[in-house]
Order: C-alpha cells, then structure tokens, then sequence
C-alpha cells in the first residue's frame, strides 16, 4: 500500500472513485436493477462504504487507497455485466 501512496494522486483518485459512485449509485442509474446478486454484493457493498467514507470526508490516506483498492478488486470478477464507462472508470482505480 505505500509504494501505491508513492504513486498515486489523491486529490485526483478521490475524483475517479467520486465518479464512479456517482454514476454507479445515483437514482437515475439502472445498474443495480441490471447486474447479478454476486455482483451486487461483491461491489455494491465496498462501493457504498466508499461513498460514506467520500461524503464524511474523514478518512486518513491510506484508508481511502486501501477502499479505492478494494473496490476495484471487488468488481474485477463482473467487469462483463458493468457498461464500458464504468469499466473504463474502474481501470483508473489501483490494484
């Protein structure tokens, strides 16, 4: 986790991860209504932990990498079922 911190801009991945909950969770938004229930879980959850972590704004760095981080992993398994603007949102999160 520290040669990520080494390597990533915060400022701008707090902005990529704010996107990506914003087009994932937002009321306009289908996605929830169109992926399975593995997929649910296994991103939705981490996602919206990520969302409360982003509107609290209180989190240390390492924190927010270690969520950033984790919901990327969490959604690598169902990239088929999300639409290429989410896939391409997600790819700019670190491993």
């Amino acid at each position: 986790m520290i040669e990520i911190s080494r390597n990533v801009d915060v400022s701008e991945l707090e902005g990529v991860l704010g996107s990506i909950v914003e087009f994932a969770l937002s009321e306009e938004s289908d996605l929830l209504d169109s992926l399975s229930e593995g997929a649910q879980s296994d991103f939705m959850v981490p996602l919206g932990m990520s969302a409360r972590m982003l509107s609290s704004g209180d989190y240390s760095e390492m924190e927010f990498l270690s969520a950033a981080c984790t919901v990327r992993y969490c959604a690598e398994p169902h990239l088929s079922e999300f639409p290429d603007e989410l896939v391409q949102m997600l790819s700019r999160l670190p491993r």
